[in-house]
């Protein structure tokens, strides 16, 4: 849909508002993009279409993340091998040259594009008091400084982003030019405050085989004492990108998940998430999910996908990333 949207003339950017029927969209302006930034960061209150995912939203606050590639030669050789293995105590160590230091995005999703993303990105937090429930904040997400296409509103669109914690993180500002930005409110810095470790996006991990792209980031979101047996719990996020020219679909998938209490787990299941996702070229899937481990650090990896059109099986790899309450 927002392919049209990139290719429009004079920058201006259109999107579905209304579908009259199964096959008839009406389309309005709802802003004109702007020059993506080379340098500096993005500021609160910044506008955005998701690049890769066609979503629009508005940036929140930033990350500075390591972001390491298995496709870096300078990655160590040995990393995802000794973790395999469980040889935790004998990994080797990071070198700057083994990773890149990128900018991430907290962000809000406009809820009117969530029929258009695979699945509604949100945060899962696990609560302090005693009963350790879970809960989710939906319409929050991680985007990369390099997946921005920022924008401005139309002043003809009266909400530029319909997310209901988009005015109570957001003031509206007006300056004597008519010229409309966003902030933040008191109620946006207490959240960042009260939620850093939960939120804070460290490391970053991507590689490329055979055509498919797999970046993924974790976050410890805390211990459940009061279970039978201890529980530590994280959340994760995974980006499939097909960067190849073959259609792929993912069939199943195996994660091997390996405390470091010497417990190791494979699960073996159809897709993810309950779907399997069929990515032409430079199609994307994202998706999250929860992990528990009896110890607080451990690590996790998968695979597999199919290539559609010829019915051959292709593997790509989920790499190993750890798991750290640190």
């Amino acid at each position: 849909m927002y392919n049209l949207a990139r290719s429009c003339s004079r920058g201006v950017l259109p999107v579905i508002l209304a579908r009259s029927s199964s096959t008839a969209y009406n389309l309005i302006e709802v802003g004109k993009f702007t020059a993506p930034k080379a340098t500096g960061n993005y500021d609160c209150g910044q506008l955005f279409l998701h690049k890769k995912l066609d979503y629009r939203g508005v940036v929140l606050f930033p990350w500075v993340a390591r972001v390491f590639s298995r496709n870096n030669k300078a990655f160590p050789a040995l990393f995802d091998s000794k973790l395999k293995k469980g040889e935790v105590e004998d990994i080797p160590g990071f070198t700057k040259e083994s990773y890149q230091t990128v900018i991430y995005y907290q962000v809000l999703l406009d809820f009117r594009d969530c029929p258009i993303v695979s699945q509604r990105e949100g945060i899962t937090f696990l609560g302090q008091n005693s009963d350790n429930k879970f809960y989710t904040i939906p319409g929050i997400d991680y985007i990369s400084h390099e997946n921005v296409l920022p924008y401005e509103h139309s002043e003809s669109i009266r909400d530029p982003i319909q997310h209901n914690l988009f005015q109570k993180f957001l003031e509206k500002k007006t300056d004597p030019s008519e010229v409309t930005s966003y902030y933040s409110t008191s109620m946006l810095h207490q959240f960042h405050e009260d939620n850093f470790d939960c939120l804070r996006l460290r490391d970053v991990h991507s590689q490329t085989t055979n055509g498919v792209k797999i970046t993924v980031y974790s976050f410890y979101m805390g211990c459940r004492a009061e279970t039978p047996t201890k529980e530590h719990w994280w959340r994760y996020s995974i980006l499939m990108e097909n960067v190849g020219d073959i259609t792929v679909q993912l069939r199943e998938r195996t994660w091997c998940i390996f405390s470091n209490a010497d417990n190791k787990e494979s699960v073996t299941g159809k897709g993810v998430v309950g779907q399997e996702p069929v990515l032409t070229a430079g199609q994307c899937f994202q998706y999250s999910s929860l992990v528990s481990l009896r110890s607080s650090a451990g690590h996790m990896w998968a695979h597999t996908c199919s290539n559609v059109k010829t019915a051959s099986l292709s593997t790509s790899a989920f790499h190993p990333f750890c798991l750290s309450a640190r």
